[in-house]
């Protein structure tokens, strides 16, 4: 489980033990069993029957199986498949223009002269202490950027975030002056120094912020509730909400007016867990690759000296 070294401080031997207790493993190890857990049981309520669920409650096994909810999930293919593809491409290209821009922004907060800095800073935070409001903004993003029904209202509206340009500025400020000033004697421009020289060393932060607008991209929904009205550019997120509403209004109308359908037919719980598992699933699998970088890239600031 470990071993020993040993070395020599200030003339001193010492020797330093290794060794892991077996306990820490399994503590590990059950912790991580409990973060999937919820995971596990989101996935068996959405194939379980929902009359048995507001019954019996959400359970780790599967009481009563049925895909009901799946199979209204995917009643039209084309649309979900759809939806999937324009989240896909704000994710994407959303996330690289954001990055681009961001980084480009902080690099200059962290090379800027300190009068220069200091007007820069305030243009850039002051905002985001007094925002100037829904109809404003809604204003100038149809009538005069022409963004209404268009793909990128879904990227441009929240391109810049000021908590990801502090993040970046203070990777940026922890980077030796003596390099970029070696490199411009070699006579390096501020264009080179920028994508030769510091992306390359901000790999750490530029994976975390890329990972967290990832996030806020694919999660994306009130933008398109604002700006999306026509059903080819919807994202998954405004679909899924759309579809879980039509249905609540159904639920509710039959509810009021018997009909000749069973209300209890429709699903209710078991379809707000299986459009979670729809949702989450691609972005699990795309966080392990960032997971090495993740954890140094959020303790970016916490050590000062």
């Amino acid at each position: 489980m470990g071993n020993a070294t040993t070395g020599r401080i200030a003339g001193k031997s010492y020797i330093r033990n290794d060794y892991t207790p077996p306990i820490f493993h399994i503590c590990l190890i059950i912790c991580s069993l409990l973060f999937i857990l919820p995971f596990v049981i989101v996935i068996s309520a959405s194939l379980t029957e929902d009359s048995v669920l507001a019954w019996e409650g959400f359970s780790l096994f599967i009481p009563a199986f049925d895909t009901l909810a799946y199979r209204y999930l995917f009643t039209n293919p084309r649309i979900v498949v759809n939806a999937y593809n324009v989240t896909i491409f704000i994710t994407i290209v959303g996330t690289f223009i954001g990055v681009l821009v961001m980084s480009m922004v902080a690099y200059c907060l962290s090379r800027a002269h300190r009068t220069i800095k200091r007007v820069m800073s305030f243009y850039i935070y002051f905002p985001a202490l007094f925002s100037g409001g829904l109809v404003s903004s809604y204003i100038i993003n149809t009538r005069y950027l022409n963004l209404k029904d268009s793909v990128w209202a879904l990227i441009l509206p929240g391109l810049i975030n000021i908590y990801f340009v502090m993040m970046l500025r203070t990777f940026f400020r922890q980077i030796p002056d003596s390099i970029f000033e070696s490199a411009k004697i070699d006579g390096a421009s501020e264009y080179r120094l920028y994508f030769t020289m510091l992306l390359p060393l901000s790999t750490p932060v530029l994976a975390t912020v890329a990972f967290l607008n990832a996030l806020n991209k694919w999660n994306e929904w009130y933008i398109a509730m604002l700006y999306i009205s026509v059903d080819r550019l919807m994202p998954l997120q405004y679909l899924l909400q759309r579809m879980m509403m039509n249905l609540q209004v159904l639920r509710l109308a039959m509810e009021k007016v018997p009909m000749m359908v069973d209300v209890d037919a429709i699903p209710c719980e078991n379809l707000r867990m299986a459009m979670l598992v729809v949702s989450i699933g691609p972005m699990l699998i795309f966080f392990p690759f960032f997971q090495r970088y993740f954890a140094r890239g959020m303790t970016v600031g916490s050590i000062k000296g």
